[in-house]
Formats: C-alpha cells, sequence, structure tokens
C-alpha cells in the first residue's frame, strides 16, 4: 500500500467516526455533561489530525 491509499483510508476512517460522533451529539443520546465534553473532544481531536494529515500532504504534492 502506497502513502496515497493510506492517507485515503485514514482520512475516510476519521470522517466516517466523526460522522458516527455527530450522529450520537445530534440524536439526544448523551446523558450527562462529561459525555457530551467528552465526544465533543474525541471530534476536535479527531478534527486536528484530518488537518494535520491533509496539511502534510499538501506539502508532499507541492515538493512533487
Amino acid at each position: 500500500m502506497d502513502a496515497i491509499n493510506l492517507t485515503q483510508r485514514l482520512l475516510k476512517n476519521i470522517r466516517e467516526q466523526k460522522e458516527i460522533l455527530s450522529n450520537r451529539l445530534s440524536d439526544g443520546a448523551i446523558s450527562s455533561m462529561e459525555d457530551y465534553r467528552f465526544l465533543v473532544g474525541q471530534m476536535r481531536g479527531l478534527t486536528h489530525v484530518e488537518e494535520e494529515i491533509k496539511a502534510t500532504m499538501k506539502g508532499i504534492e507541492d515538493d512533487e
């Protein structure tokens, strides 16, 4: 598996996980403020990782 395919697979998995978390937040399945904060923290973490991967790949594509 080359780097581009790996990156695409990672981004797909991250986006799927963010969608699952977003659905949990919007469907009212949160039972406490603690759960809400935990899910929001996970979303922020996934978003950060997604942005880092995209920025890194942009740098690699610009070099080629």
